[in-house]
């Protein structure tokens, strides 16, 4: 079978979350099992290509805002993955990114490379991530292509509303667009509710989350459309590639440990030994006090005030005792509680680290070096962190929601609080302190286990799969029916 992934952000071409990575990862174990897969993104003038070689493979024309555009697709493929990818090019649209011209030019050109057979490869399946594809299924249903479509929701916070204006420029009668009482009184359309509302098939990043998002609490709003897709929707955990992580972590770690003692004919640290050194190299480069035996906690993530619990988070690092840990923060996002975390830094500096930006070899040198790694999402569809953190032995500390308690087991490789508060989290931290300190077997074994979990594709790839077969068993549904 053919599969088309169309995403917004591919590693290691253009990245900026998570996302990256799964569109780096997923289709490499979906080829591995036999599917033919291609991806497609815009080509953006930041994109790097470094030594990867690139070849025209056409250009077709998409008439948009009443004009007709020339797009030319690009073909480069990671030697890595060896996953052919298709970039579109266009310096209106596609160049840099004005979100909701850029997707909804980039969701039309799509379906236009797809309906004027650019390519002589074509695809069975459209598969499109989050709201930036979120206008495809639309348009494969509005022109009765024969073509299935899955939409998997990353995160449902971000749905992409704007003026309805957007659609009359794909040249798409607004009477189409499943548009919700309240946004056609203020003239918008919703990127990711067409997406939904028009997709064959919709999976989310954790089985949980695919529960969660049919709730009032976890819903944002579209809980009622979501509903009306019971049965069609599916939850499919995320993994990571351990191949690539590796790769990561033994150019970006300083004393780099595996799960051999050898590795490429060199000897490997084993974690003790590999932990106690990288803590001591992290404490001097971050200039905190250097002590082998003080617990090390972290947070990497966006500082995003809605997500991820960091109401919770500073106000826990306030009353607990500094004196008794360290805490090392990684991230960018809001000022506002940037500003709050530094406040704290600089009462505690030899504690408290914060670095916000994103640096990945710095994250990997955390996961390296932290015994606990905090996750107080309020939410978390799935989460990459915990899985990148376990499999360097780091124990995650987080909210019992979505992915998180999908893939960590309280207790046997990680920590889970249920409720969502400072104190709640602060008893969690109390804890994870004492079983370090007095149950040092205990504490062994669960870092032991969470090195252990098995977050590779390959299962997450096999369900992919088996939804792929299922939906191309199908009819083909058309505007007409």
């Amino acid at each position: 079978m053919n599969v088309l992934f169309v995403v917004w952000e591919l590693d290691p071409f253009f990245k900026v979350g998570g996302l990256g990575d799964v569109a780096r990862s997923l289709p490499a174990a979906l080829k591995a099992y036999g599917t033919d897969i291609r991806i497609v993104l815009p080509y953006y003038k930041v994109t790097k290509f470094k030594r990867v070689k690139r070849t025209k493979k056409g250009t077709f024309t998409v008439t948009y805002n009443g004009k007709r555009e020339h797009v030319e697709i690009w073909e480069a493929t990671s030697s890595y993955t060896n996953v052919p990818a298709y970039f579109l090019k266009n310096s209106k649209y596609l160049s840099q990114v004005d979100p909701m011209d850029t997707w909804a030019f980039f969701d039309l050109a799509v379906v236009e490379m797809v309906q004027q057979k650019t390519l002589e490869w074509q695809p069975d399946i459209i598969h499109v991530n989050d709201l930036h594809c979120g206008l495809i299924p639309l348009l494969v249903k509005n022109r009765s292509l024969p073509v299935k479509t899955i939409l998997t929701i990353h995160n449902l916070a971000f749905q992409g509303k704007t003026s309805v204006d957007i659609i009359k420029r794909m040249g798409i009668d607004p009477s189409q667009c499943k548009m919700l009482l309240w946004e056609i009184k203020k003239a918008q359309i919703n990127f990711l509710l067409e997406g939904i509302v028009h997709a064959d098939i919709i999976t989310t990043v954790s089985p949980s989350y695919a529960k969660e998002i049919l709730t009032e609490e976890y819903g944002c709003g579209l809980q009622e459309i979501l509903r009306g897709k019971e049965g069609k929707i599916f939850g499919i955990l995320n993994g990571i590639d351990i191949t690539w992580r590796y790769i990561k972590h033994d150019r970006a770690v300083k004393f780099p440990y595996g799960m051999t003692e050898e590795q490429n004919g060199k000897r490997i640290l084993d974690w003790k030994e590999g932990k106690r050194k990288n803590k001591e190299f992290l404490q001097r480069k971050l200039k905190l006090k250097i002590n082998a035996s003080i617990p090390l906690f972290s947070f990497i993530g966006r500082l995003d005030a809605g997500q991820k619990g960091l109401d919770i988070l500073h106000s826990m690092l306030r009353r607990i005792d500094q004196t008794k840990i360290q805490f090392i923060l990684l991230g960018s996002g809001n000022r506002d509680w940037e500003e709050r975390f530094h406040w704290l830094s600089t009462f505690y500096p030899k504690n408290i680290s914060c670095n916000f930006k994103f640096d990945e070899t710095l994250a990997h040198q955390i996961y390296a070096a932290s015994d606990f790694i905090l996750i107080p999402s309020k939410y978390e569809p799935c989460g990459l962190i915990q899985m990148i953190a376990m499999l360097f032995g780091t124990i995650p500390i987080a909210h019992k929601v979505g992915g998180l308690k999908d893939s960590i087991k309280d207790e046997v490789n990680g920590l889970l609080f249920s409720s969502y508060s400072s104190e709640v989290l602060e008893r969690t931290v109390e804890k994870a302190i004492a079983i370090r300190k007095d149950n040092s077997s205990t504490f062994t074994t669960m870092i032991e286990k969470a090195r252990e979990t098995d977050f590779s594709w390959a299962k997450s790839a096999k369900q992919y799969l088996s939804l792929y077969e299922k939906l191309l068993a199908e009819p083909i549904w058309t505007s007409e029916h």
